[in-house]
């Protein structure tokens, strides 16, 4: 049995220790480029885990022997589902590791934009002087906070929003009971959700149907001291409309974890003085990444001992493994996170 680790992913010699008592443990660094890349690591491999790779159709076309990709990650966008399907590959992931680490990175994108921190720290630093005129800010407290996206993140964002008197709107394909039940949230079409909200955050997770979920049309129903958190993943927004809006000052601000510097827009993005930016670090603190390696490792061993968890792909069935068997899959629920 092959176990090839295919990137940078954080992971401790105990959780290395249960590894390799499945089997032989091959371990790299850094992202491949490009298809030969990929396979050169992955060639033998029946179980890969990666953070980081793309796992494409014709990745996987080249791995005849590859059983399981296990991912080191919530998200599902950097595997092609239905080519696994195909191929009879099972994926898991790590559903909901990062829960808090997100909703507090969200908080944090609120407050920073809202009372301009950022700039207020650099100015004092590069001046020596306690000019506090410039920055003044808004309050979240009695503002109304736009949920897009109640899956366990996005849950736990209104929970805090509604202790810091904020009241709720939503905007989900399934509404949850819970945050209508416990915080009175409102569930509205998306356009009312942007045209009523203070604060924005987008909690959803990027398929075909969610890709440019928000564009310009939307973003210019928000009031003008509305502002924009986006913590989950950069496609949800088409960017060039974003910066056109923020350039514009038609809203007030953005905070993002996540901007495609691939596009002219990324950098454009990061010299405006109305938008905080951090570099995807919402899921990166000591307590959630050691809870995501766990779970990386847990759904290995499982699906190893014939009993696969957190799967987010399971092949058609019927169907039989490539290589051995597995026994029953069971699959988890997906959180939509």
């Amino acid at each position: 049995m092959q176990i090839v680790v295919l990137d940078d992913i954080g992971i401790g010699e105990h959780d290395l220790r249960r590894l390799e008592q499945k089997g032989e443990v091959r371990l790299f660094s850094g992202s491949p480029r490009g298809l030969d890349a990929i396979v050169e690591r992955a060639r033998g491999a029946e179980v890969v885990i990666s953070g980081w790779t793309r796992i494409d159709r014709e990745v996987l076309a080249a791995l005849p022997g590859l059983r399981l990709v296990s991912l080191w990650a919530t998200g599902l966008d950097n595997v092609d589902l239905a080519a696994a399907r195909e191929h009879h590959v099972v994926v898991s992931h790590v559903p909901t590791y990062a829960t808090n680490a997100v909703a507090e990175l969200a908080l944090g994108l609120m407050l920073a934009v809202l009372r301009k921190i950022p700039a207020a720290d650099q100015h004092l630093r590069r001046t020596g002087h306690a000019e506090w005129q410039p920055f003044q800010g808004g309050e979240l407290h009695g503002k109304r906070l736009g949920v897009v996206g109640t899956g366990v993140i996005g849950r736990r964002v209104a929970r805090v929003g509604s202790c810091l008197g904020m009241s709720l709107l939503g905007y989900d394909v399934q509404p949850s009971p819970a945050m209508i039940d416990e915080l009175g949230m409102h569930y509205v079409p998306l356009a009312e959700l942007f045209a009523e909200s203070d604060v924005v955050t987008l909690h959803a997770p990027l398929t075909a149907d969610t890709e440019d979920l928000v564009d310009g049309a939307l973003l210019r129903r928000l009031p003008e001291t509305a502002i924009v958190v986006n913590t989950a993943r950069a496609g949800l927004i088409r960017q060039d409309d974003l910066l056109e809006v923020l350039s514009e000052k038609s809203i007030a601000g953005a905070g993002l974890d996540v901007i495609d510097l691939s596009l002219e827009s990324g950098a454009k993005l990061l010299a405006l003085d109305n938008v905080v930016a951090t570099p995807h670090i919402g899921f990166y603190t000591r307590e959630a990444l050691a809870k995501l390696t766990e779970v990386c490792v847990d759904n290995v061993v499982s699906f190893l001992d014939g009993a696969p968890t957190n799967v987010a792909a399971p092949p058609p069935a019927p169907a039989e493994p490539r290589s051995g068997g597995t026994g029953a899959l069971k699959e988890e629920e997906n959180s939509g996170i």
